[in-house]
């Protein structure tokens, strides 16, 4: 039975977790008048959810996501631009509520956990875009709940939504699975249960793309050109960068030599700690293999969050604070061979403004907060792409050159992309 100092201090820490969730969706509210945000797909997944609802189905990128396609399109159709920001501001904040549960649940505080992802400014140009990466996040999250609760069709329905959103996210999913199972082997027939959910609930997410593909699984291809392993390790690089900054690839590099000695005993005893180095492997090997976006590593910032947030309250504050530091100041390191097509690249160290600066910047230019045009036109994909560009600064050195249809590398289906063109 918890005593009554006990209970004033769980009151004292959910008040200030809420407070921190409060804050980072106010921080975005803003950018409720500021257009789509900065994601290259944004106009590909609004005709994606039209062409389905036209009956011909053809969808935004490989392998599709079709849960969030047609719900983007909805919410556009509904109140435009700004319900669709709103709706991935209430999906950040759900996330930081179910992660703020999850530690809660292991007996820490929270905030040291929710400072450290709420802090990223990756996190609010995700929280303030079109995009499924925090939709695919937050139900992770949910699924992980819904387990610690014994629910385990909605643990399975949660998964599969979110793979069904982002197919990488299987990866999470099947980082938590093996994450309970690695200590609990009676768990055994709950988690198979879970996993027949989520594979049922997964599977008819594609459906719609196979069919698309001529009932193939051409759905599942990508044409994106891969010239060397150095130039994947060097994208791979420049991006992390861009995505953690300099002050906090050090502090995580100095906890983490720190921290080492005590990695067997906190696997043995701890589900979220098992569950985090699992997934951040997970999240940076396939990211090697497609360093595209940035914040294709938000589940990484998720995890480090969990393993250094509930390590020490130090550490985890030095972190946020590198991180809260890269949104004024960014650094780059390197300058592509060739714009957009890059396959080496030069030393070329440069400080340039931050993430946060440099994406508001993006969203406000000439042109970008123009009526946008019609869905599914030339001009709606170039919109998309330019903004896009524009973000492309945080992590290449060298002068800007904007991209042009000519140096756009093929590598979504059906229509040209950029996001691993640097």
């Amino acid at each position: 039975m918890m005593s009554a100092t006990d209970t004033t201090q769980t009151r004292v820490r959910t008040n200030r977790s809420a407070q921190m969730v409060l804050g980072s969706f106010m921080a975005g509210v803003p950018a409720l008048w500021w257009g789509y945000g900065t994601d290259i797909d944004t106009a590909n997944v609004l005709r994606a959810g039209r062409s389905f609802l036209d009956g011909d189905y053809q969808f935004s990128r490989p392998p599709g996501n079709f849960p969030y396609e047609i719900t983007a399109y909805v919410l556009d159709s509904v109140g435009g631009a700004p319900l669709l920001v709103l709706a991935s501001m209430v999906a950040a904040a759900v996330a930081l509520l179910l992660l703020a549960g999850l530690v809660r649940r292991e007996g820490h505080d929270p905030l040291p956990v929710l400072a450290v992802v709420a802090l990223s400014p990756w996190w609010w140009v995700a929280s303030t875009s079109t995009g499924d990466y925090l939709v695919a996040v937050a139900l992770v999250l949910g699924g992980a709940h819904a387990r610690l609760v014994g629910r385990s069709f909605i643990a399975g329905v949660c998964f599969g939504l979110a793979i069904g959103i982002r197919a990488s996210t299987v990866g999470l999913v099947g980082a938590w699975i093996l994450a309970e199972l690695w200590r609990n082997r009676s768990q055994l027939p709950a988690l198979l249960r879970v996993g027949g959910v989520t594979v049922a609930v997964g599977a008819l997410c594609f459906v719609p793309a196979w069919l698309s593909a001529d009932q193939s699984f051409a759905f599942v291809t990508t044409e994106t050109q891969v010239t060397s392993l150095t130039t994947l390790v060097g994208r791979w690089g420049v991006k992390n960068l861009a995505f953690w900054g300099p002050f906090t690839v050090l502090v995580l590099a100095a906890w983490f030599f720190q921290w080492l000695p005590s990695l067997r005993s906190a696997w043995a005893d701890s589900l979220l700690t098992r569950f985090s180095l699992i997934g951040l492997v997970w999240v940076e090997l396939v990211y090697l293999r497609f360093p595209w976006k940035p914040l294709h590593l938000l589940p990484a910032l998720v995890f480090v969050a969990l393993l250094v947030g509930r390590s020490e309250r130090r550490i985890a504050y030095a972190v946020a604070g590198g991180l809260a530091l890269n949104a004024i100041v960014a650094l780059t390191v390197a300058a592509p061979d060739i714009p957009h097509r890059a396959t080496t690249g030069d030393l070329d160290v440069q400080l340039r403004r931050g993430v946060l600066i440099t994406d508001i910047e993006c969203r406000l230019e000439d042109g970008a907060l123009g009526e946008w045009p019609p869905i599914g036109s030339d001009e709606a994909y170039d919109r998309s792409v330019g903004i896009f560009d524009c973000q492309t600064q945080l992590w290449r050195s060298g002068p800007r050159v904007p991209i042009d249809q000519g140096d756009a590398v093929v590598q979504m289906f059906g229509a040209p992309g950029l996001d691993g063109a640097e």
